[in-house]
């Protein structure tokens, strides 16, 4: 009746449910809300049987946009989520308590991509910009691209058009006049001959880009379940690294694109940026909140320590898990 009501839900927000891991001792129902490599990772555990190898029976949850996976989260009808930072601060600075507990990736990964007759930041103002939902990680991601380029995000206009499948599509068909889009989406826009007037991966820009969350209730009720599930994802994440023949035909699935030389480069690219640990970042959360916070005059003081807990992959590190995995 339970995953009858949730897929009830979740259908009725357009949204995509897998259920998976039949009689498990415990339910963990995760929600991802991009569709890119590091997401790959909860996918892969599910498809891999590592949750149930756990102890776990997974629930697995696609929705469009970090902002409508909060919601998910915070009204309980989920229990973690795969996002960036920023979703998960504007929810803490509005009374939430989300915490992240993982990382997989500390800079920022878009690309601000623009139809092909716009060739300078010069030509930007006025133009129309694709994200996912105001106050999601793509959104977050233009403003911050179009400052670097010395824009202000109020002499655009923002559009919440959808996830990247659905942004490049806007854009091919003239409906707007430039997005975001981490790999491969961004090669690809290329291959339309788009062109890409900043590269945040260039750039260097510190950014909270992919993590774990949940409620900071939920992590301290859940010790032992979260614990199961971050084996899990660990392992996924040695899968990821030491078995590229079959993470590539999982990345294909799992993101639609069939050109093999696309799904290469975000292969290669992300392999080396995801760590065998997904340790929270400070600094990169820090980079988050601090935009976040300015733009808000009633935030005050915000500590981003608040918003992190490394203490689930220390007792990981602790126990000798990744040692374990490694045969060692």
């Amino acid at each position: 009746m339970r995953q009858l009501l949730l897929r009830t839900f979740f259908c009725a927000m357009g949204v995509f449910i897998h259920f998976g891991g039949p009689f498990a001792a415990e339910t963990i129902r995760l929600v991802y809300s991009s569709v890119n490599p590091h997401a790959l990772l909860v996918s892969m555990a599910e498809k891999r049987g590592l949750y149930a190898k756990y102890g776990l029976s997974s629930t697995i949850v696609y929705v469009s946009g970090g902002s409508t996976a909060i919601q998910a989260m915070v009204s309980g009808d989920v229990d973690l989520a795969q996002l960036t930072g920023p979703p998960g601060v504007a929810a803490n600075l509005r009374g939430a308590d989300i915490v992240y507990f993982a990382m997989t990736d500390d800079r920022m990964g878009y690309q601000l991509v623009t139809r092909p007759e716009i060739k300078s930041a010069n030509e930007l103002k006025g133009k129309r910009f694709a994200i996912s939902r105001f106050a999601s990680s793509a959104d977050f991601g233009a403003r911050a691209l179009l400052r670097r380029l010395g824009v202000d995000p109020k002499d655009v206009t923002i559009l919440q058009i959808g996830n990247e499948a659905d942004r490049l599509a806007a854009l091919r068909s003239g409906s707007v006049d430039g997005s975001v889009f981490n790999a491969p989406f961004g090669a690809l826009a290329k291959k339309f001959n788009f062109n890409i007037l900043a590269d945040a991966g260039v750039l260097g820009i510190p950014y909270f880009n992919t993590g774990i969350c949940g409620s900071a209730k939920l992590l301290q009720k859940n010790e032992g379940k979260i614990l199961n599930f971050l084996r899990a994802y660990v392992e996924a994440i040695r899968i990821f690294k030491t078995e590229p023949e079959y993470t590539l035909k999982a990345l294909a699935q799992f993101s639609r694109v069939s050109d093999q030389e696309l799904l290469k480069e975000a292969y290669e690219y992300n392999k080396t940026r995801i760590p065998d640990m997904p340790y929270p970042s400070l600094t990169a959360m820090q980079a988050v909140v601090d935009p976040l916070v300015a733009a808000d005059p009633k935030a005050g003081k915000v500590d981003a320590k608040n918003f992190i807990t490394d203490r689930f992959l220390k007792k990981l590190e602790e126990e000798g898990f990744v040692q374990k995995l490694a045969g060692r």
